[in-house]
């Protein structure tokens, strides 16, 4: 039974999606935790308004995910940057609307308490992501 896991595993991993969605998962925890470490070095240390704040860090978060996401979660080498990152672009702003989104369906539609949009925030919102990027941006 253990060995025939091990090998489960082992196909899995073999697999071209697999490593790019774990290697997304891991880039994407380290650019949240980067853009998170800008916000509040702006607004707590810098006196920069919260909102803005917010602005800078999703800038420079987007920046830095476009970066390690093109290098190393899906490796698209010397691709066409311009077209990948005008693409990237457009797929952050997509999965800051679908974020939008679930906070306006839970709380605004359904009258729940504000941290109920999470689960859609961690659990579609980075599926959608993901695939956007592998079959459309890095494609």
């Amino acid at each position: 039974m253990l060995a025939r896991s091990r090998s489960v595993a082992e196909a899995l991993l073999a697999h071209e999606a697999v490593g790019q969605l774990l290697r997304f998962a891991v880039a994407g925890a380290g650019v949240t935790l980067f853009a998170a470490g800008v916000y509040l070095l702006a607004a707590m240390q810098l006196g920069v308004a919260p909102l803005a704040a917010n602005t800078i860090s999703t800038a420079c978060g987007v920046v830095v995910g476009y970066l390690i996401h093109s290098r190393w979660s899906f490796r698209a080498g010397d691709g066409d940057h311009a077209s990948q990152a005008t693409k990237f672009l457009i797929c952050a702003g997509a999965a800051y609307a679908l974020n939008s989104f679930w906070v306006w369906l839970a709380v605004h539609a359904l009258g729940l308490p504000a941290w109920t949009p999470v689960t859609g925030m961690v659990f579609v919102t980075p599926l959608a992501s993901f695939a956007a990027n592998r079959y459309w941006v890095f494609a």
